[in-house]
């Protein structure tokens, strides 16, 4: 079908002309792949960079690592004396001190009391004294239990004499015993001090009352092997 424009020239759609610019795509061509060579450049330069540190880690790694073995071998050898010194103290800790019993024992002296012997025994018993009970009781526990621990009971025994008889030397006895049981330094190393013998005697022609006091250790357990 064939359309007629009859409308005046100036009255007539005027076509539109849109002229574009030419793009230079050579130039922006180059500069594109050179930007992307310059960023290779950069990231090979980084990867080159990071593996140059790494191998001087390596080389300090390699001259630190016989320092190293060492310090770890001085470690394990400080650990293992730290150990053996812990050892030591507990065995100290449990070790009787005897200078520090006698000195106690001085500082509980009281007047008209002198001691004349001091003797040290022990005996391993099958349980402790405290924790005894009737031989029922321990009858029963022996087929319960196959292994009973051993404890080493020890004792130290006070023999001395007080000035006066009768009545006014057993009560100055008693003193000494309370005295011995309220010195806190003293009595926290024993389980008991009781009074085992008491009776008359002379010395130079005054009366005297002669005494043994045991005071005994608290019991230590013997660790089976």
């Amino acid at each position: 079908m064939i359309k007629i424009n009859l409308l005046p020239e100036e009255l007539q759609k005027k076509r539109m002309i849109i002229e574009l610019p030419e793009i230079p795509i050579i130039p922006i061509t180059i500069g594109f792949v050179g930007t992307l060579v310059i960023i290779q450049l950069f990231l090979s330069s980084l990867i080159f960079f990071n593996a140059y540190n790494v191998s001087k880690l390596e080389k300090k790694w390699e001259v630190l690592e016989p320092k190293k073995q060492e310090l770890d071998k001085l470690k394990k050898g400080i650990s293992s004396s730290s150990a053996k010194s812990q050892a030591i103290d507990a065995l100290i800790e449990k070790r009787i001190s005897w200078a520090r019993i006698l000195n106690e024992i001085s500082n509980s002296l009281i007047g008209n009391i002198w001691l004349t012997e001091l003797s040290y025994k022990e005996k391993i018993e099958g349980s402790a004294p405290e924790a005894r009970n009737s031989k029922k009781q321990q009858a029963k526990k022996s087929r319960k239990t196959k292994d009973v621990p051993s404890y080493n009971i020890g004792t130290l025994t006070l023999s001395g004499s007080s000035s006066g008889k009768g009545e006014e030397g057993t009560a100055t006895i008693a003193r000494f015993i309370k005295a011995l049981k309220g010195n806190a330094n003293f009595f926290k190393t024993f389980s008991d001090i009781e009074l085992i013998s008491i009776k008359n005697g002379t010395l130079a022609g005054q009366d005297i009352m002669n005494f043994t006091i045991d005071c005994k250790f608290k019991p230590e357990r013997i660790e089976s092997k």
